[in-house]
C-alpha cells in the first residue's frame, strides 16, 4: 500500500475487522436465537408469529460482518481500486436495515416495519423475474397480498412501514449527521462507488501516475484511498454495533438495564465532551 502511513492505517484496519469479526462470532454462536420470554420482542412475536424480526436481524448482522470482511480482505492484500467500498455500502444497508427494524419502541411500528419488508422483498424478486421467462406461478403476487392481508388483521397500517427509499431509511438511522464520520455521508460515496459515478471513483482513491494521451484526456494510474477506507470501515463497525446492541435490548427478558447510546470517542479513546 502507498498511502502515509500505510503500517499504522493496516494496523487499524485489522483492528476495526477484529471489533466486527467478534459480534459476527456472537450471533453465530446461537444460530437458533430469539426473542426471549418477556422481552420486547416476544410482544411482536405473539402478536405475529410468522415472521420473526430478530431472523431478519441477525441475517443483516451476519450479511453485514461477511461484507466488512471482504472489504478489509481485498484492501489488506492487494491493490483493487474500488470494490472494496461496494462492499462497505453492502454492510451499511444490511446492519442499517436491522437497525432500522429494531429501533422503534413501538410495537405497531415495528410490526409495520416487518411486515413491509417482507412486501418489498418479494415485490423486487417479482421484478427480477420479470425480466426472466421463469414462471413464478403466481407466487409473488400471492405472497405480497398475504402481506397486505396481514397488515389488515394486525391492524397497522403498512404505509408507516416505508421509509420511502433506502436514502431516508440510512438517513434515518444516521447517528452522526453532518459529521465528517456520517452514516449518510458514507452510504453515497460508497453508492457512487457501486454505479462507477466519476465524482466518487476520485474520492475514494488517490492518483500517483498519470500521462498525456490526447487534448481532454489523460491516463490515470490511481491507488485506493486507505485513510479513507479506515473512516468508511469505521462507520461500518459503528453501524453493526448498533444493531448488535439494539438486538440484544430488543430480545432480552425485561427488565433489563441496557440501553444503547453514542459516546464520541478520539483517535486515543478519549471521550469528546459535547459542544
Amino acid at each position: 500500500m502507498t498511502a502515509p502511513n500505510s503500517a499504522d492505517i493496516d494496523r487499524d484496519i485489522r483492528s476495526e475487522l477484529d471489533r466486527v469479526l467478534e459480534i459476527g462470532s456472537l450471533v453465530e454462536q446461537t444460530p437458533d436465537h430469539h426473542a426471549e420470554p418477556n422481552s420486547d420482542l416476544a410482544d411482536d412475536e405473539g402478536r405475529f408469529p410468522d415472521i420473526w424480526a430478530a431472523t431478519l436481524a441477525r441475517r443483516g448482522i451476519v450479511y453485514a460482518v461477511e461484507n466488512v470482511e471482504a472489504a478489509c480482505t481485498l484492501i489488506l492484500n492487494g491493490q483493487w481500486t474500488t470494490p472494496q467500498f461496494a462492499l462497505l455500502r453492502a454492510a451499511y444497508e444490511s446492519a442499517g436495515a436491522a437497525v432500522w427494524l429494531l429501533v422503534p419502541e413501538n410495537v405497531n411500528t415495528r410490526l409495520a416495519r416487518l411486515v413491509w419488508q417482507h412486501r418489498e422483498s418479494w415485490r423486487y424478486s417479482e421484478k427480477a423475474y420479470s425480466g426472466t421467462p421463469l414462471d413464478d406461478g403466481g407466487e409473488h403476487q400471492e405472497r405480497q397480498q398475504w402481506a397486505t392481508e396481514a397488515a389488515q388483521k394486525l391492524g397497522i397500517s403498512l404505509a408507516a412501514g416505508s421509509p420511502r427509499g433506502f436514502e431516508n431509511l440510512i438517513a434515518s438511522i444516521d447517528d452522526l449527521p453532518g459529521h465528517p464520520e456520517s452514516l449518510l455521508t458514507a452510504w453515497r460515496i460508497c453508492s457512487g462507488v457501486s454505479h462507477a459515478k466519476t465524482w466518487a471513483l476520485t474520492t475514494v482513491t488517490t492518483e500517483v501516475d498519470s500521462m498525456f494521451m490526447y487534448e481532454h484526456g489523460r491516463m490515470s494510474a490511481r491507488v485506493p484511498n486507505a485513510g479513507l477506507f479506515l473512516t468508511d470501515l469505521r462507520i461500518a463497525r459503528r453501524v453493526v454495533q448498533q444493531a448488535w446492541c439494539l438486538y440484544r435490548i430488543r430480545t432480552t427478558s425485561r427488565p433489563h438495564g441496557m440501553t444503547l447510546r453514542l459516546e464520541p470517542r478520539d483517535r486515543e479513546g478519549n471521550v469528546v465532551p459535547p459542544g
